[in-house]
């Protein structure tokens, strides 16, 4: 039997927990990493991206619901403006003009990526996973 001298002893338990902390460090790196991430098989990887994409849906169609709000309100304020005789028009026009603004800093604005489902799909990719 082999005995290991302390320092031999010490040198491999520092070299192990400095290997586990680059790893920990590297999934920390990485935009959307999670600890754990190398370990998940196809089909979780396949579970998490579909979770992260409903989740994109939900929150797109919640900002489509509440935009058409917003612009039921102004069509109901030029529809007042014209039924009184113009009396809010000028109220009516500064609502036009806000729900312009906002319509036009959406478009202008690039869609946010999701960092975790770019994660999941690199995962996917490198472990060459295929859905079948």
């Amino acid at each position: 039997m082999m005995t290991i001298s302390k320092p031999t002893r010490a040198f491999i338990i520092a070299a192990a927990w400095t290997a586990g902390a680059a790893l920990a460090t590297e999934a920390a790196g990485v935009p959307g990493a999670n600890p754990g991430d190398e370990a998940l098989t196809c089909d979780e990887i396949y579970a998490q991206g579909m979770a992260e994409s409903q989740r994109d849906r939900q929150e797109r169609e919640k900002k489509r619901q509440q935009m058409k709000a917003e612009q039921m309100g102004t069509a109901a304020l030029v529809a007042s403006a014209v039924a009184t005789g113009g009396a809010t028009a000028p109220i009516a026009q500064k609502a036009a003009e806000a729900d312009a603004d906002r319509t036009m800093a959406m478009l202008g604005t690039p869609p946010q990526t999701n960092p975790r489902l770019d994660r999941l799909k690199q995962l996917y990719a490198q472990k060459q996973c295929v859905r079948k």
